[in-house]
């Protein structure tokens, strides 16, 4: 419940359409949740399910309904009933021995009077404790099946089960057992030699297999208990003899090549890594090599180990053990090591889909985009099939299709590695995860959404390691790039970029801020997310959810003395009015707006409630932009337009100084081309503030006659610096007529 947002159910209710504008203008600000609750509930104006619901946003927990739920009694009887009772609040599932969920009726109270329960589960228990909001009624409801058992306020849900004597437990004969490397290996050799313990097997996902010599230790046991609830996994005790353990122990001092059945790659032992995924079948599969002898080869472990600190007590590890319980993992985020390959083509995917083997699966799809320079992954069911499409060059393509019964096991492992919850299939997730692949360093931007036919699943990629393109490279030329340069040199004032979602804008900041940072200057930036890491600057991450918005980051940033402010995008008529304030006390701020074209910035602004003379005292220059795709200069050749669209062409480039007989080309299709087209480039269009422009934004005037005084003092537009593009054979008339069209 840390980090509660500011809003108020009334706004939730608003924003939802649960309560009128009038009816919400009669709750005064100053009231608290709990207070706007009891009035809500007195005059009837929304249900009891309406007020849990918008609770949960505020809280930014998730709503439960308890009517239907299924609860065991073993869960419910986890709390005394009269501290049920207490604090409106009961325990509708039993997760695992150390993590329970449950589910409150008044949330308000959190803020005012704070169950002193949830503090005893969560820091003297150790018990993970999922909070959920549900309705009083609900609560209620359940209460109602309370059956009394023992007396005790809260029962011991962690407390360790007395281990059972040896002759009770399974026995592991270790000889018999052939020990995959990457299996022994998840516990650091340390800890196997000093406790006499080893990992043998993954039977299932999430489940290990542990041999120890002495099941009676209890530091053994200790730490068991730390490995099972830092990982959440399941362990299997068996009992070995120490010499077997021992034996067992020597396949860490072996590389993995001369092990039957491992693969070969170098894997030590304890590699220290923050997090680990992996998912899948655990064992060796036997698969017949060309001579017909049968080898075996290492599949990915299924379960996710996570870093985590153990709290110092009397009978944990020492911090040197907590250390090593880190090394259980294998470097599965370097795809190309993970699947043995470098994906390059349809068919190798294709290859490695019939394994359905998902985590190769998934990996296979991110290493064949990487290599295709796609900028997104779509993976989404239709009727009878799982398709997957890439954006290439900007245009959507399909690429293949899988069976639709791999979409859950997909969607699950997408949500693992960007550490989205599993069992939440109902509402929109974001995430994000790193993966190295094609020798580039990868930064994937996870979305899920929910559809009749199952999640779909976006993938954003984003190339760390692709340097930041200059200005030329990014294809701002002739009077546009004069502009530019003679704007963003300047000490303070606003430069805007402008276009759609997807036409390079924030690239161009990058490339502005790469131009214009040095020591000599504090460069601070806002972004949502941060996209590439430039040197030599200070970029901050945003976070709206936790009250760390563009406009509450602005005002923060300008107490770090900053000349040059770059700020991700203006959303809202605060962060607008902060960047135009900050520009007029003497500040360079970069920023971006979502505008058709250049001219269109000006009543954007205006229609959110800036002051046209501010926004004209303030502004320098608006840049807008659109990405056009690249002409294959392997297959490309000229052709011929139609005489109408050629007559249309001539007569938009008639004020230009262009060589006669215009040329045009396209490209035909080759091997190392998608459809005649290789790359993108940007077309731009560069408002420089004058006057005459001053002065039609000060009367409010429409878009079209601003950009109309614009081009009679000389502005090459989006379609003029495209068309140009095209006569030099960068791109085609009819890529520039297709991104212009809404000009």
């Amino acid at each position: 419940m840390d980090g509660v947002k500011t809003k108020t159910i009334i706004d939730v209710l608003l924003e939802k359409n649960r309560l009128t504008t009038t009816e919400a203008a009669t709750f005064s600000k100053n009231l608290n949740n709990e207070e706007i609750e009891k009035r809500l509930r007195a005059e009837n104006l929304v249900s009891s399910e309406d007020i849990a619901k918008a609770y949960a946003v505020v809280y930014d927990l998730p709503y439960v309904r308890l009517q239907n739920y299924d609860i065991k009694p073993e869960a419910l009887q986890m709390l005394d009933q009269n501290l049920a009772e207490k604090y409106h609040l009961v325990v509708f599932e039993k997760v695992d021995y150390n993590r329970i969920k449950i589910a409150l009726g008044h949330p308000a109270q959190l803020k005012t009077n704070p169950p002193v329960v949830l503090n005893e589960l969560k820091e003297k228990k150790n018990i993970h404790v999922d909070l959920y909001i549900t309705s009083p009624e609900d609560i209620d409801h359940v209460l109602k099946r309370f059956v009394p058992s023992e007396p005790t306020e809260i029962k011991q849900l962690n407390q360790p089960v007395k281990q059972p004597p040896a002759s009770t437990l399974k026995t592991a004969d270790l000889s018999l057992v052939r020990i995959p490397y990457e299996v022994i290996s998840k516990f650091p050799v340390e800890i196997s030699k000093k406790y006499k313990m080893v990992v043998f097997a993954n039977p299932e996902p999430n489940t290990i297999r542990v041999a120890v010599s002495n099941p009676a230790d209890t530091k053994v046991q200790e730490i068991l208990d730390f490995v099972r609830e830092k990982n959440e996994i399941k362990i299997e005790e068996y009992v070995a003899t120490p010499a077997e353990i021992e034996e067992a122990i020597r396949v860490y001092y072996r590389k993995p090549s001369q092990m039957v059945g491992a693969v070969d790659q170098e894997a030590p032992p304890n590699i220290p890594v923050v997090k680990t995924i992996e998912e899948a079948k655990p064992e060796l599969a036997p698969v017949p090599d060309s001579a017909g002898r049968r080898k075996f080869v290492r599949r990915p472990i299924p379960y996710q180990i996570e870093q985590a600190q153990l709290q110092q007590t009397a009978s944990a590890p020492t911090p040197e053990e907590t250390e090593m319980m880190r090394a259980m993992i294998s470097p599965e985020n370097d795809l190309d090591n993970f699947l043995g390959q470098q994906v390059r083509t349809t068919e190798e995917l294709k290859t490695v889909i019939q394994t359905g083997n998902v985590p190769q699966i998934l990996a296979g799809t991110i290493s064949l985009a990487v290599f295709l320079k796609a900028s997104d992954i779509h993976i989404e069911a239709e009727e009878k099939d799982l398709r997957f499409r890439f954006r290439l060059d900007g245009v959507l393509r399909d690429m293949i299709k899988a069976p639709l019964t791999l979409l859950p096991a997909i969607v699950s492992r997408v949500k693992i590695l960007s550490r989205l919850k599993i069992d939440e299939t109902r509402v929109p997730q974001d995430g994000r995860f790193d993966v190295r692949a094609q020798d580039h360093e990868i930064d994937l931007r996870v979305s899920t959404l929910p559809t009749v036919r199952g999640e779909k699943v976006a993938l954003r990629i984003l190339d760390k390691t692709q340097s930041i393109y200059t200005l030329e490279e990014l294809g701002i030329a002739g009077r546009n790039l004069k502009l530019v340069e003679e704007n963003i040199v300047k000490p303070y004032g606003v430069i805007l970029s402008t276009g759609p979602t997807g036409s390079g804008k924030s690239t161009t900041l990058y490339s502005i801020l790469k131009k214009i940072a040095g020591p000599q200057v504090n460069v601070i930036t806002l972004e949502d997310p941060v996209e590439y890491e430039v040197p030599g600057i200070n970029q901050c991450q945003v976070k709206p959810k936790i009250g760390f918005s563009f406009a509450e980051g602005l005002r923060s940033v300008l107490r770090q003395d900053p000349n040059i402010i770059m700020v991700g995008e203006i959303r809202d008529a605060e962060t607008a009015g902060m960047a135009t304030h900050a520009a007029l006390t003497g500040h360079l701020v970069l920023t971006t707006l979502h505008t058709n074209d250049a001219a269109g910035a000006l009543p954007r602004l205006i229609n959110m409630g800036i002051e046209p003379f501010l926004i004209t005292s303030s502004m320098l220059a608006i840049i807008g932009q659109r990405l056009v795709r690249k002409v294959c200069p392997k297959c490309r050749q000229e052709i011929q337009l139609p005489l109408p669209l050629l007559k249309e062409v001539e007569e938009e480039l008639s004020r230009f100084n262009l060589q006669k007989p215009l040329k045009f080309y396209e490209g035909k299709g080759c091997s190392e081309c998608n459809n005649g087209y290789s790359g993108r480039i940007g077309i731009f269009e560069v408002l420089s503030m004058s006057e005459k422009i001053e002065s039609l934004a000060i009367q409010r005037r429409p878009s079209s006659e601003i950009k109309a005084a614009a081009c009679a003092e000389g502005m090459v537009t989006m379609k003029q610096d495209g068309l140009i593009k095209a006569t030099k054979g960068v791109t085609t008339v009819s890529e520039v007529l297709r991104v212009t069209l809404t000009e």
